[in-house]
């Protein structure tokens, strides 16, 4: 394949399309071959070389599910935090959770990383890359204490001139990505705290150095007020209810104009939760459960047709450069611009010049020229992590496992193939047709000619938004390439096998079933990187001229991202997945738009209102490219549609409003949109023209990808459509009165009435920050919820109070599970039951008489 300029490459995919009127797009990229990027050591860090990390379980997760119930218990994996139910919330398990600076051995060829990330507060000796994971279940909300211990210096290079990011380098904002939580525990850009942060609660206590201006739940806050008043400086409490279904969430840092760097970092994990409901699976007379021992449940899958939890596998998937002795050689300025204690060998290393022969830059007419340390407009590492390590091996039986990928890359997408190959071996790449000729055994240093060969379908079941309407197989055709056994990525077409996107997840079954023992397999990733358009200099495979420091069986290497080995023969299930497919629950929420033929777009109701926006790029102050969001409306200043962050909030929605976003792309990357507070149905992507300044569809319409169909809350945009999504914007019930934000963001400098802050913005980081990013502002009281205050532990036989929240004036009743003691008495707040004599484990129910909205506690006397 030639190289071809970014340029080039819209103009040709736009003639393809139709959408003959677009504006030229800014970006492109230089054919020069100068490698101004450090690269990672190519000789010392083999692959092979550590397997897999599993969970490390310091107790029972929930306090009830025990570590074995999950596959790989590693003592030495990534920690898993336990928490504790809490005191003030009921239904609620509060984790304390710490951010710092710590070490980590990521592969044994390289000295310990330094690093960022979260641990558990009481376990300070449990620090991991990923570390401070928590499983959480529905029904079950999570209170969630950080403190801020980041040092004053940070380990990455820090561009200042980044909107955001002259303030305080220690800064730290915490979002659980895809949780549907009230804005004050979203975390977003201005939600930030630093060290020795605190707030009262005030504007001017959120506005000074040590905290956000949209701070409100660190010391002296409301939450605070509200429960222990114990917090100290620097710390804040996040509250996420856990009303969701079955999903791989992530919570990483997203303090405004640092994000990118604090992510790359290591302030980033997983945040599972599980509908336990949903995964019970349903079939006659059978005991199926493995956590709870019960039987079916008619909402979840069919008795043997999915994994149980003992063998689902998170896949956490990065990429990174490390720092090695030829980094001086490759980049002399690194010792002036990055700290003494992260120049030696085995520390991370980031971009921090802006390279004209890689990204456009204006020059003359008053453009200043960029600093160094210089933001970049994206990032590809030359190395693959998976689950915090450096080229792992997962170990598997020879039986069908449920794995929840997650792409946490800053840019890089990836097209995953899965292939079979010969024990010891690596597949290796035509530099010219870019696609797979053979094999190579890194071990013997040998090249193998046998080409790999398909391994098992991998077989999708849903999203990060939960289970899709129908699981989805890959490779869905029969293989296209001249070698029969891959499907590659496409750039004219955006298609390929199993492609996911910057914060994208893929909840899968792979079924090993059949395998022998020693057998392997690789992931194999072929997706462009920047997407889809690519430059040759961010595809590190061996024989590609452009990165000639990819070596056979080094880690520098971004095609064979992981491999698979079947460790011994296990047994087999008891029903394989049928020929008609998985029977999967039902979508939860219940679907906007109805599921129609494949392929076909979706019917939205009739008479929603649709919402115009648009994705751009120009350039900033010192001429660098940047991207921006914005209407379909010419912006105040300059000739195009994008807005900064920082312009008057647009997107300000009434909450219960159903709306359609028509997203038009007008710049050459596809981008993967991510929208804070909820997911939404992809309707339809289509060509576009603009004809005097008015955005047009042209051409014929399509629905959304197989693997689409479901909910969404990161969504990818390709460069010369428009995308539609549709999305109810309700907000979610807690058990405490949610203030507003007082956050300038309207016209005229003003506050928005009754506002409830969010974000949406590109979820390639260095896009996001570099100004690709808006407020998305719902108004209207977020619904409150009663809460029991629980007693805790064991009851006595006596008479218990229990204390109840609610709004002011609102009434409440009481039910209880059947042969529960009655109650006996009740005022406006609290109510009373008499448990002399009783044994066993209640339930009882409050309801907010004004609001329908209910809250529950459970009882052991």
């Amino acid at each position: 394949m030639k190289e071809i300029s970014r340029r080039k490459f819209l103009q040709i995919s736009a003639l393809t399309a139709g959408a003959t009127m677009l504006p030229m797009p800014l970006k492109w990229l230089g054919t020069g071959k100068a490698h101004a990027f450090a690269q990672s050591n190519n000789t010392l860090l083999k692959k092979d070389a550590y397997p897999l990390r599993g969970l490390a379980f310091s107790g029972n997760v929930l306090g009830a599910i025990p570590p074995d119930a999950f596959y790989a218990n590693d003592p030495n994996g990534i920690p898993v935090l336990t928490g504790a139910p809490d005191k003030y919330f009921a239904n609620t398990m509060q984790y304390d959770i710490t951010l710092g600076e710590y070490q980590d051995q990521l592969h044994p060829g390289m000295l310990p990383t330094t690093l960022y990330g979260y641990h558990d507060t009481n376990n300070p000796a449990a620090k991991k890359h990923l570390g401070g994971i928590i499983i959480a279940a529905r029904g079950t909300a999570s209170r969630l204490r950080f403190t801020n211990k980041l040092p004053s210096t940070h380990i990455i290079p820090l561009d200042t001139t980044v909107p955001g990011a002259i303030q305080r380098p220690d800064r730290t904002a915490t979002h659980l990505h895809g949780g549907f939580i009230p804005w004050v525990s979203d975390g977003g850009p201005f939600d930030w705290f630093s060290p020795d942060g605190t707030s009262t609660g005030s504007t001017t206590g959120r506005g000074t150095a040590c905290a956000g201006m949209s701070f409100q739940n660190g010391k002296g806050g409301f939450l605070d007020i509200l429960t222990e008043n114990t917090m100290k400086a620097g710390q804040g409490d996040y509250y996420y209810p856990n009303d969701q279904s079955t999903r791989l969430m992530w919570y990483h840092d997203h303090a405004w104009g640092i994000t990118r760097i604090n992510a790359y970092a290591g302030i980033a994990t997983g945040y599972l939760c599980l509908d336990l409901a949903q995964e019970i699976p349903f079939a006659a007379g059978a005991v199926l459960d493995i956590v709870t021992g019960t039987k079916g449940n008619a909402d979840g899958p069919k008795c043997g047709q999915m994994p149980q939890l003992t063998r689902l596998v998170p896949l956490v998937f990065q990429d990174k450069i490390f720092v090695n002795s030829t980094t001086t050689a490759t980049d002399p300025s690194w010792a002036n611009v990055a700290p003494s204690r992260v120049q030696g060998d085995g520390s991370l290393w980031y971009a921090h010049i802006y390279e004209p022969n890689r990204w456009r830059l204006k020059t003359g007419r008053g453009y200043k020229t960029p600093p160094n340390p210089s933001c970049i407009a994206e990032f590809f590492g030359d190395t693959m992590l998976c689950n915090g390590t450096v080229a792992p091996v997962v170990q598997v039986e020879a039986n069908r496992f449920r794995f929840i990928l997650l792409n946490a890359c800053n840019a890089r997408f990836l097209n995953i193939n899965l292939m079979k190959v010969q024990p010891g071996c690596e597949i290796t790449t035509d530099p010219v047709t870019l696609v797979p000729n053979g094999q190579y055994d890194y071990i013997n240093n040998v090249a193998v000619p046998a080409l790999p060969t398909p391994g098992p379908k991998i077989i999708q079941m849903g999203t990060e938004g939960g289970y899709l309407h129908k699981a989805v197989e890959f490779p869905a055709t029969a293989p296209t390439t001249a070698n029969g056994n891959i499907i590659p990525f496409n750039p004219a077409t955006f298609s390929g096998n199993l492609i996911v996107g910057c914060a994208e997840r893929v909840d899968c079954i792979i079924d090993f079933t059949g395998a022998q023992d020693g057998d392997e397999f690789i992931f194999y990733n072929d997706a462009a990187g920047p997407y889809p358009g690519g430059d040759p200099r961010n595809d590190y495979f061996v024989g590609n001229p452009n990165t000639p420091a990819a070596l056979p069986g080094s880690i520098i290497d971004t095609r064979n991202i992981l491999r698979f080995r079947v460790k011994k023969q296990g047994n087999s299930d008891p029903q394989l997945v049928p020929a008609s497919g998985i029977e999967l629950p039902p979508l939860d929420p219940k679907e906007i738009a109805p599921f129609g033929a494949p392929g076909a777009p979706l019917q939205v109701p009739a008479g929603t209102f649709v919402r115009d926006l648009t994705l751009n790029e120009d350039f900033d102050a010192y001429g660098r490219l940047r991207q921006v969001l914005g209407t379909t409306k010419k912006a105040l200043v300059g000739s195009g549609f994008g807005l900064e962050y920082l312009a008057p909030a647009t997107e300000i929605i009434a909450q219960g409003t159903t709306e359609v976003w028509r997203i038009f792309n007008t710049t050459a990357d596809t981008h993967p949109m991510h929208f804070h507070l909820q997911t939404g149905q992809i309707i339809s992507r289509q060509p576009f023209s603009i004809v005097n300044g008015i955005f047009v569809p042209t051409g014929t319409p399509r629905g959304p990808e197989p693997n689409e169909l479901g909910w969404k809350e990161t969504a990818k945009c390709n460069p010369g459509e428009v995308i539609s999504i549709v999305f109810k914007w309700d907000q979610v019930p807690v058990p405490f009165d949610v203030p507003y934000s007082d956050r300038q963001m309207g016209s005229l400098g003003a506050a928005i009435a009754q506002a409830n802050e969010y974000v949406w913005h590109c979820h390639i980081l260095e896009h996001e920050e570099h100004d690709m990013m808006r407020p998305l502002v719902i108004t209207g009281k977020n619904p409150m919820r009663p809460n029991i205050v629980p007693t805790g532990g064991t009851l006595a036989k006596a008479p218990q109070l229990f204390k109840v929240t609610l709004p002011a004036n609102h009434s409440f009743t009481v039910t209880s599970s059947a042969g529960a003691p009655a109650v006996v008495g009740q005022s406006a707040t609290n109510f009373t039951v008499d448990f002399t004599g009783a044994t066993g484990t209640f339930t009882y129910t409050v309801t907010d008489s004004g609001t329908g909205l209910s809250s529950t506690v459970t009882v052991t006397v």
